[in-house]
């Protein structure tokens, strides 16, 4: 499943939480096909040539990006690269994650990842992988964000007291 996004000079840039695949770049273009860069484990880089738009983001968006590897692109013609080089990869995550102001925190085996922008606010948050929610700081709909995350909760009208105060009823 997918961990972080990132548009980069016309390319998809993707970093997996998978046992195999680790990152893809997908470069954008104006055709129906696709070149495709998928990074495994131990570093082994293979450009799929011509891969559909639609099978592409099949791949990306998977629970299990190695079934959907398996699935959808492993049928296209490939040619392996020059393995990349896995500590490089890490830190260029690591600088598109610190310059959009994402933070990705894990709880048991569900992970978060909450990305900002710190001009105009603008926040999303991921459940493993999938964005369940899209807001703007000082502006977030609290009901909302619980729906989203499924946490129960109950809900309770506030009365308001003489002094201004605001009171829960009983």
């Amino acid at each position: 499943m997918k961990t972080f996004e990132r548009y980069i000079d016309s390319k998809d840039c993707v970093w997996y939480d998978s046992s195999n695949i680790i990152y893809s770049e997908c470069k954008d273009n104006q055709s129906d096909t696709k070149p495709l860069k998928i990074v495994f484990k131990q570093g082994r880089t293979y450009l799929y040539s011509d891969v559909s738009v639609e099978d592409y983001i099949m791949f990306r968006n998977a629970d299990s990006n190695g079934k959907a590897f398996n699935q959808y692109i492993k049928k296209y013609e490939c040619v392996r690269l020059p393995d990349t080089n896995l500590t490089e990869l890490e830190e260029t995550k690591k600088k598109y994650m610190e310059e959009v102001g994402a933070v990705e925190k894990e709880h048991s085996n569900i992970k978060y990842l909450v990305e900002m922008n710190s001009e105009n606010g603008a926040i999303k948050l991921y459940m493993n992988g999938n964005l369940i929610f899209e807001g703007v700081e000082d502006k977030v709909n609290m009901m909302r964000l619980l729906n989203c995350m499924s946490i129960n909760y109950q809900f309770r009208e506030m009365e308001e007291t003489t002094d201004g105060q605001e009171q829960s009823e009983s």
